[in-house]
């Protein structure tokens, strides 16, 4: 009785010279560290931060970071700068994540080296949800914000016993638009920290003063912060809403209003010590990183 089963050949016989897994390489997807690298000057970065950039084959760059930052770069590393400024021509940020994309995919450390920290005003979420998308293994890591560079670098707290237990942070591109949200901001009595406001101080003053805020209340316009040639320019908001307090470098600038202004303080991280008895048989020594200037709007 006739079978209507046919025979299928078997699997070749492979050839012993031939070695397959060299011949079908598995393609290994690379790694995106989206790093913090603080606010200014390259010994702010964290070590896990440093670590990464010192294994890094690709790195993308912003445009805020002292240049000194480069010196810590690997020689053999592909060094972009994707960075944003302000009326400036600038990479899109959607070719940002195809270049951490297509890095990532053949294989590379890739290191998307962002001033202050990633996740504050650094668009670190918009590329992490670009990343996860993609399929791409990723990490965050954290970095000092600009906003905490700044207020250390000019010598005053955010917060302050009695004086302020709240901190609100705005965008100085997107001021609130109700007069609500004014008033709100006046009654809580906190500390302001404005990020990218050198163009808007007057617009927020003559706003705050309008919804009730004491005229006296002081503000301090902070420009390069942490980095050399770090500028502090005190006043109060009535001379801000005049037109007294504006930028004075290219640089960015971070605004900050409160009664914790009316607490500062006077680091010395210039001065030489060593210790009358040095903690394992050395030595410390606090080094400069630049002259620091403070004055008073008028």
């Amino acid at each position: 009785m006739p079978s209507n089963l046919q025979s299928t050949p078997g699997p070749a016989t492979p050839d012993p010279g031939v070695d397959l897994t060299a011949a079908q390489p598995r393609r290994l997807i690379g790694l995106v560290s989206l790093v913090g690298a603080g606010p200014g000057h390259p010994d702010l970065i964290t070590i896990r931060g440093l670590r990464a950039l010192e294994r890094a084959e690709v790195i993308l760059f912003d445009a805020l970071l002292d240049p000194s930052f480069q010196e810590h770069f690997p020689a053999q590393a592909l060094a972009l700068s994707v960075g944003k400024r302000c009326g400036k021509a600038s990479i899109p940020q959607a070719d940002i994540h195809r270049l951490l994309i297509e890095h990532a995919r053949a294989g590379r450390r890739v290191v998307r080296l962002k001033g202050g920290d990633p996740l504050v005003f650094g668009r670190g979420g918009e590329e992490a949800q670009a990343l996860e998308a993609a399929g791409i293994p990723f990490e965050v890591i954290p970095g000092v914000s600009a906003m905490l560079g700044a207020a250390a670098g000019a010598g005053f707290p955010l917060t302050h016993r009695e004086v302020s237990r709240r901190i609100t942070v705005l965008e100085g591109h997107l001021l609130p638009d109700s007069p609500g949200a004014w008033r709100d901001l006046v009654a809580s009595g906190g500390t302001i920290a404005v990020y990218m406001g050198t163009r808007t101080i007057s617009t927020l003053a003559r706003a705050l003063l309008d919804h009730g805020a004491a005229p006296d209340l002081p503000v301090v316009l902070v420009e390069r912060a942490q980095c050399p040639g770090q500028t502090s320019t005190f006043s109060t908001l009535a001379l801000a809403a005049a037109g007294a307090l504006h930028a004075t470098t290219p640089g960015p600038g971070l605004v900050f209003i409160g009664e914790v202004l009316h607490h500062r303080f006077h680091a010395t991280p210039e001065v030489t010590h060593e210790s009358a008895a040095p903690v394992s048989g050395s030595s410390r020594e606090a080094r400069p990183r630049g002259g620091r200037r403070e004055r008073r709007a008028s």
